[in-house]
């Protein structure tokens, strides 16, 4: 790859949104579970827990259908119905995401832009395959697509990141990495000598605690004017 300079991205809440996607399938599994076996739950007490289940699936240590097996087992205790039900998750999601799935604003334009510009840029994202690949399908994402589940290795560790320091093979410091989480994104692009841009379109307080980012952006259309060819 011949550049001076390369751009990677997040996904979620960078480029696009899923609108609740996962959370929505567990819990619309779990009403048809429940119903399938004749059992009653407890819906307000599900709908408060499938949120840590899902930040638990992103942190990788297990896979996401022992995680939704267990998140129904704790409220339609069904046997083996449990298993299928989880072991069929990941489909489900699947067919749902047309539905969900949004480009953020200027998303699209600046995607466009970077292309026109001939910018190289790859997708480093937590969560799992085929998932994130889809997401970024489905708003046109026209670059490679490293996903922490298919790598084996999740944001903000240098593993993670150096999947793109080997992809795009430059200096970290020619790389670009945008993304709204101070930690996973910003403190983990910081930790491995990737240009760090925050994208703040949510208008957050950044963390004291952790390094500051090189770069903080609201919209989308911004960044290109921080790239080298601008």
């Amino acid at each position: 790859m011949t550049s001076d300079f390369a751009v990677g991205f997040d996904f979620d809440h960078t480029l696009g949104i899923d609108n609740k996607l996962e959370r929505s399938t567990a819990l619309d599994q779990l009403g048809k579970l429940a119903a399938a076996n004749g059992l009653d739950y407890d819906l307000p007490a599900a709908e408060a827990a499938i949120d840590d289940v899902l930040a638990a699936v992103r942190a990788g240590d297990h896979s996401i259908e022992s995680y939704i097996a267990g998140f129904y087992e704790r409220f339609a205790p069904a046997g083996v119905a449990v298993m299928d039900f989880a072991g069929k998750f990941r489909e489900a999601v699947l067919a749902k995401a047309p539905a969900h799935i949004e480009p953020l604003p200027g998303a699209v334009d600046m995607l466009a832009q970077l292309d026109s510009a001939g910018v190289p840029y790859a997708l480093l994202t937590n969560g799992w395959s085929p998932l994130q690949e889809e997401k970024a399908r489905l708003i046109g994402f026209r670059g490679s697509v490293f996903v922490s589940e298919r790598i084996g290795s999740y944001k903000p560790s240098r593993a993670a990141f150096g999947q793109l320091v080997k992809h795009f093979e430059l200096n970290p410091a020619a790389i670009w990495y945008v993304g709204d989480d101070p930690v996973a994104d910003c403190d983990g692009a910081n930790a491995c000598g990737l240009q760090s841009v925050w994208f703040d379109w949510e208008q957050k307080t950044y963390p004291a605690e952790i390094s500051k980012p090189m770069h903080t952006i609201h919209m989308l259309e911004e960044l290109l004017a921080l790239l080298p060819c601008a």
